[in-house]
């Protein structure tokens, strides 16, 4: 049986990766929408905009430009939990 890949809340789950870390990529995003993978002290990494792309609410809201600037920050933060990172 094939190995799961774990989510960033997999990981967050099991303390590999924090609330900060994950506050933190949000972050990175919200300022510069091209930013470099994100990388978590674990070792792991992640592309928010990829992880965006990924999540098909996460992508529709923030294409909207009425989407408020709360509900943008929800968003990426929210397709950052749940997406998948790669290590190292």
């Amino acid at each position: 049986m094939a190995k799961e890949i774990p989510s960033v809340g997999d990981l967050r789950r099991k303390s590999e990766v924090t609330d900060d870390e994950i506050q933190a990529a949000t972050a990175a995003y919200m300022k510069d929408e091209d930013a470099k993978p994100f990388a978590f002290k674990s070792g792991h990494s992640i592309d928010v905009a990829k992880a965006i792309e990924m999540h098909p609410q996460a992508r529709k809201l923030l294409a909207e430009e009425a989407t408020p600037p709360g509900l943008r920050r929800t968003m990426v933060m929210t397709a950052v939990i749940m997406g998948f990172p790669v290590r190292g």
